[in-house]
């Protein structure tokens, strides 16, 4: 067999089957050791195949203004991570959620983020 200009050789990660689930982390963002305290950043890792669908809910309605995200990226195990942030102006006792929607899941996956969890700059 010969090799043309789009063949590509060597060993394959093996295709995930059946769907691999996401998981989610919320946090906010920091810029060196100051904390931006009103942009969260949902991390949305490890999922299979690439078709999701991501929402900010503030106290359980959706936001879409200040709502920005990366593209979707592969990475080498065939599985995707996407970024998806959101402006926020935080008050007491507001709940911000990150709910993801993908195949490999029975229903949303709810990632909360609440003023008690509110330690900027943590990990």
């Amino acid at each position: 067999m010969r090799a043309g200009p789009h063949s590509v050789s060597g060993p394959f990660p093996p295709f995930p089957d059946p769907p691999v689930q996401p998981t989610g982390k919320v946090s906010p963002t920091t810029s060196g050791s100051q904390p931006h305290p009103h942009l969260l950043v949902c991390s949305v890792t490890g999922f299979y195949p690439g078709g999701i669908e991501i929402q900010w809910l503030k106290n359980g309605q959706e936001q879409t203004a200040g709502v920005v995200s990366t593209e979707l990226l592969q990475n080498g195990d065939w599985t995707f991570q996407i970024l998806v942030m959101l402006e926020m102006s935080p008050r007491r006792g507001d709940v911000y959620t990150c709910q993801v929607e993908h195949v490999s899941l029975r229903g949303p996956l709810a990632v909360h983020w609440g003023k008690s969890l509110w330690v900027w700059g943590s990990p």
